[in-house]
């Protein structure tokens, strides 16, 4: 089962399932909070999945965690927009070509830290445990939590939560940020020293890449991977396998496919 990369959308397609993080369904609320008018994008949101399920032909449609934005509980825009969306995209699409068939789609979702509450918002949904779960040879998961043990075994462990993108600047000091995707490789010392495995597979057998998927969401901040903290060192990002990944040496894709390179040297 190979895995690919959706151009221009932040989504995967791994066989007929397609993967998405970090909707932050709501995040609207805290604009709203400092003043600043911002209309609701779940109609947009909506729009844009059904035309990746249409364009696809996916049969699941697999959310890694964050579908909503407030934490703890839930807005009353929350309460509205989550269950009706979800229970629209559940329906079906019209298959491209032929109006007359609808394309029923299996939701999924691994929760994520700001997913609480959610099984009662989306009661007809399929709601993995945060630790993931295994599609093909690839592990899914939010990211906040650790994946069990079994995920070492898979080609990559794909996961939401970090939001990652690369700063740039020009010669006038402007700054801007665009998602992007990181592939990073892991450090067996740190996986060992948590699964608590004296011999973690044979010596030299490839691990797990990481795999860092951009939010889905388009109202929420991101970590810029190439931008160091206060002591000049580039960190690893939020949750425990972003601190098990050597993000350094990870490589960098923006979502229309451009190649960036080592985070480490953009």
């Amino acid at each position: 089962m190979n895995m690919k990369f959706l151009t221009g959308e932040p989504a995967l397609l791994i066989g007929r399932a397609l993967v998405i993080a970090d909707l932050h369904l709501g995040a609207e609320r805290d604009y709203r909070a400092a003043g600043i008018r911002m209309p609701s994008q779940a109609g947009k949101v909506e729009s844009r999945l059904e035309k990746l399920l249409r364009g696809t032909k996916a049969r699941r449609l697999i959310i890694l965690g964050d579908v909503k934005h407030r934490v703890p509980g839930a807005s009353f825009q929350e309460e509205r927009e989550v269950p009706a969306l979800l229970s629209r995209l559940a329906k079906g699409t019209p298959l491209r070509g032929d109006e007359t068939r609808i394309q029923e789609i299996s939701i999924e979702v691994v929760p994520g830290n700001h997913d609480g509450g959610l099984e009662r918002l989306a009661p007809d949904i399929t709601m993995h445990p945060s630790e993931g779960l295994r599609v093909g040879n690839f592990w899914l998961c939010h990211g906040h939590a650790w994946p069990p043990k079994d995920a070492l075994s898979c080609e990559a462990v794909v996961m939401g939560h970090n939001h990652p993108q690369v700063e740039f600047a020009d010669r006038l000091g402007k700054r801007w940020r665009e998602k992007v995707w990181v592939r990073a490789p892991m450090k067996r010392k740190l996986l060992k020293a948590h699964y608590n495995m004296r011999r973690m597979r044979h010596a030299g057998s490839p691990l797990p890449e990481l795999l860092l998927m951009p939010a889905f969401g388009e109202l929420v901040g991101g970590w810029a991977v190439n931008r160091p903290n206060d002591d000049g060192k580039l960190v690893g990002g939020l949750g425990p396998m972003t601190r098990c990944a050597d993000i350094k040496h990870g490589l960098a894709y923006m979502l229309d496919g451009t190649f960036l390179g080592e985070v480490s040297k953009i």
